[in-house]
C-alpha cells in the first residue's frame, strides 16, 4: 500500500499527520510526503527602471530559502511517522497540478488532504487545492476537515445500493477492520416519482423499502461478522447530500464519513458534478472518498 501526503505546514498539517501515523502503524504503507512551493508572482518594473535582474536574483534566493526550510520540516515529519518507508519530495509549482502529477507518478492507493476553510471570495476567485484534487484526481482521497481521526468514535458509510457504494463498502470492511471501530451505514430514501396511480405506487414503495431493509440487514451482518459493530440508519429526504451532511455534522459520536464516488470524465464532470464533491463543501468532519473510476 502506498500513501501520498501533501503538506503545506499550516494548522491542518498536525491533525493530518497524526491521522496518517495511526493508519501507518496499523497498515505499514509506503508514505510519500510532498511539499509544493507555489511560484512567487513576479511583476517586473518598467524596463527603464533597470532592476529586472536584481528582482529575479532576489526571488531565486527566497525560493531557495523556502526549499531549505521545507527540507527541515519534512525531515521532522518523517521522524514523527517513524522514518521507515517514508519518502520526502519538494517541488515548485501549482499545488493542485503538482499533486495530480504525483498521483500519476507514484500511483498511491490514498491521497491525504487537508481541508482548509476559505472565504466565499477566495472560493470564487481561486477555488481550493483540495477541491481541485478531489474533483480531477483518480485516486481515493482522505480529507481531514475540522479534526483528526482517532478511530475511537463511529464511522458513517453512505450507501445507495449502487455498484459504486458496494465497492466502497468492500473497501471499508478491509480498511476499518484493524481499528475495530463501530460503523453506521446510512441510506437516504428519496421521494418516489412514478407515473402510476396512488394505490399501485404505495404498494411498489412498500415492497421496495422492504427489499432494501432486507439487504441492509445482510450488510450489517457482514460487518458484524468482521468484528465491526454495525448499525443501519434508514432515513428519508429530498436531498441525500444535505441529509447525510446533517447527520454526520450533528452527531458528536461520528468522526469520519466514507462515501463511494464514481469517476466522471470530461463534460459529465462539469454538468453533473458528484455527490462526494458536493458533500465535501458541506461537511465539517473528515471524509474518505473512495473512487471507482469509469
Amino acid at each position: 500500500m502506498r500513501f501520498l501526503v501533501p503538506v503545506d505546514f499550516s494548522d491542518i498539517t498536525n491533525p493530518l499527520l497524526r491521522t496518517v501515523k495511526r493508519i501507518k502503524d496499523k497498515m505499514n504503507p509506503e508514505v510519500h510526503l510532498l511539499h509544493v512551493i507555489p511560484p512567487i508572482i513576479y511583476l517586473p518594473y518598467p524596463e527603464t527602471m533597470g532592476v529586472g535582474v536584481i528582482e529575479i536574483e532576489t526571488l531565486e534566493k527566497i525560493e531557495e530559502e523556502k526549499r531549505k526550510e521545507a527540507e527541515e520540516k519534512l525531515e521532522a515529519l518523517k521522524d514523527f511517522l517513524g522514518g521507515e518507508k517514508v519518502n520526502t519530495h519538494i517541488e515548485l509549482g501549482d499545488p493542485a497540478d503538482t499533486i495530480l502529477e504525483y498521483e500519476d507518478k507514484i500511483k498511491p492507493n490514498l491521497v491525504f488532504l487537508g481541508g482548509h476553510k476559505k472565504s466565499l471570495v477566495e472560493k470564487i476567485l481561486i477555488g481550493s487545492t483540495t477541491e481541485k484534487v478531489v474533483k480531477h484526481g483518480k485516486v481515493s482521497n482522505f480529507v481531514i476537515k475540522g479534526s483528526e481521526v482517532e478511530f475511537k468514535k463511529s464511522v458513517v458509510i453512505a450507501y445507495d445500493f449502487s455498484k459504486t457504494s458496494q465497492k466502497a463498502v468492500e473497501f471499508s470492511l478491509k480498511f476499518l477492520k484493524p481499528f475495530g471501530v463501530s460503523v453506521k451505514i446510512i441510506h437516504v430514501e428519496e421521494p418516489f416519482n412514478l407515473p402510476v396511480i396512488d394505490t399501485l405506487k404505495k404498494k411498489f414503495e412498500e415492497k421496495l423499502r422492504e427489499e432494501k431493509r432486507k439487504l441492509l440487514k445482510e450488510l450489517k451482518e457482514k460487518f458484524d461478522k468482521e468484528g465491526l459493530k454495525a448499525e443501519i440508519i434508514y432515513t428519508e429526504g429530498k436531498n441525500p447530500v444535505d441529509e447525510i451532511a446533517r447527520y454526520v455534522n450533528e452527531n458528536e459520536n461520528v468522526e469520519l464519513l466514507i462515501i463511494g464516488s464514481k469517476g466522471l470524465s470530461g463534460l459529465k464532470k462539469i454538468i453533473l458534478g458528484n455527490t462526494a464533491t458536493k458533500l465535501l463543501g458541506k461537511l465539517n468532519k473528515p471524509v474518505l472518498i473512495y473512487k471507482v473510476n469509469e
